[in-house]
């Protein structure tokens, strides 16, 4: 199969950091690094959703805005570090609304917390299948959110997510990626995203849409105090089996 793959990597002018420094080191530790940004696409016609009879609306398979921005799409590089100053992050929410779970994907930090709501007036539950047994759970959710749920997960293995699902309402799917550091970004409504503080040299870049098992790696060069730009296309082609 031939991939079509648009992408320029253009390094922008050197940014001055114009904070007060204290630590040579973090200093050196600054000069030293850049950024990744660009933005996910689909063109052509998209696979089809599943309706969603509670609500009289459809569950998407992707997400896209009138231009073909892919929403929902994790870029992280696999050889990712923590930053000097990184922390896990305040929780994230998981909702059950319109009988669909939003957002359709996550990535969190491991240790980082997910609180799961219910905002349907029909009870649902979300069962998490890995990766590794620390991921795997099943809680139920009470219709309105009445007590929300918060859970970790503490177990990144190989950028695989965290499959959830609901046993109510089958049609329910949503994703967790989990990294043991913090070069990861999500893509939002038109597509777009960055990653900052990435080590200068060359990168392994990988592209995960995991609804519509969009799969994609690059390299990319990246230069102290620049930014790398990265255009990443899939077409209907690239399209895999629904990943359950």
């Amino acid at each position: 199969m031939i991939h079509r793959i648009a992408f320029t990597i253009a390094a922008a002018a050197v940014c001055t950091w114009t904070g007060a420094i204290s630590d040579a080191g973090r200093a050196r530790a600054q000069t030293a690094a850049g950024s990744i940004e660009g933005r996910v696409t689909f063109e052509g016609p998209p696979p089809r959703g599943t309706p969603v009879v509670e609500s009289g609306g459809t569950q998407p398979t992707l997400h896209l805005d009138a231009a073909g921005g892919l929403q929902y799409t994790v870029v992280y590089l696999p050889d990712g570090r923590l930053s000097a100053a990184s922390t896990p992050g305040t929780a994230l929410t998981m909702d059950q609304r319109r009988f669909v779970f939003e957002p359709q994907v996550l990535a969190v930090r491991a240790g980082q917390s997910v609180r799961f709501t219910n905002s349907d007036p029909a009870g649902h539950n979300v069962r998490s299948r890995g990766p590794g047994p620390a991921n795997v759970f099943s809680i139920n959710t009470a219709p309105g959110a009445a007590a929300a749920h918060r859970r970790q997960f503490p177990t990144p293995i190989d950028g695989r997510p965290a499959e959830l699902s609901c046993d109510i309402h089958p049609w329910m799917q949503a994703w967790i990626y989990v990294f043991d550091h913090d070069q990861f970004a999500v893509t939002e409504a038109g597509g777009r995203f960055r990653i900052d503080d990435v080590p200068a040299g060359r990168h392994r870049v990988a592209v995960r849409q995991p609804a519509g098992r969009l799969e994609r790696d690059l390299a990319v060069d990246v230069r102290a105090g620049g930014t790398s730009h990265l255009d990443v296309r899939f077409t209907p082609a690239d399209v895999g089996m629904p990943a359950r």
